[in-house]
């Protein structure tokens, strides 16, 4: 969905159209979801967070006034801001699941992938793994980053950067 889209369907369901709503949805969902099961490794939780990041922009919706900032990029920081505020409460141990960690893998290259990542991915910084997030789990663009993030965009490029360097150095032995 292009940005001219996506602001004439915000226009739609700000004034009470339900299938405008509806398309903003299945559109933006899935990376939103993807998002916050990474961040979470928790598809309950993620869950409950992405619930709760649709109940506060639909109730922020009629409010909601571009300034630059498409509405894909509000909702990720809505869900960034109910990712802080979930671990705040002090929730933050993931419970073992032997369904979900004990399952067979089905493909060994995509399993061992998904593990250096993950392996990168714990020895960076939150900042790092934040970013790196929003850039290559959520498919961000840079300028919508910076906006999220509130800093300049070529700080995003920057921190990009040395975020990546920084995953790439974690993986050599």
């Amino acid at each position: 969905m292009n940005p001219e889209q996506e602001r004439i369907l915000v226009k739609k369901a700000q004034s009470g159209d339900r299938e405008a709503l509806g398309l903003l949805w299945d559109n933006i969902t899935p990376k939103l979801f993807g998002y916050l099961i990474n961040t979470t490794r928790d598809k309950a939780l993620a869950e409950d967070l992405l619930q709760a990041t649709w109940v506060k922009a639909i109730e922020a919706l009629p409010g909601y006034k571009p300034r630059g900032i498409p509405v894909s990029a509000w909702l990720f920081a809505i869900a960034r801001n109910e990712c802080r505020q979930h671990w705040r409460k002090g929730e933050r141990e993931v419970p073992f699941d032997p369904s979900l960690h004990d399952a067979p893998a089905k493909n060994t290259n995509e399993t061992e992938n998904t593990i250096l990542v993950e392996q990168a991915l714990e020895k960076l910084s939150n900042e790092d793994r934040e970013l790196l997030r929003l850039r290559y789990i959520a498919d961000l663009p840079h300028n919508q980053i910076a906006k999220i993030l509130n800093i300049n965009f070529v700080a995003v490029r920057v921190r990009l950067h040395r975020a990546l360097a920084r995953a790439q150095a974690a993986l050599k032995p």
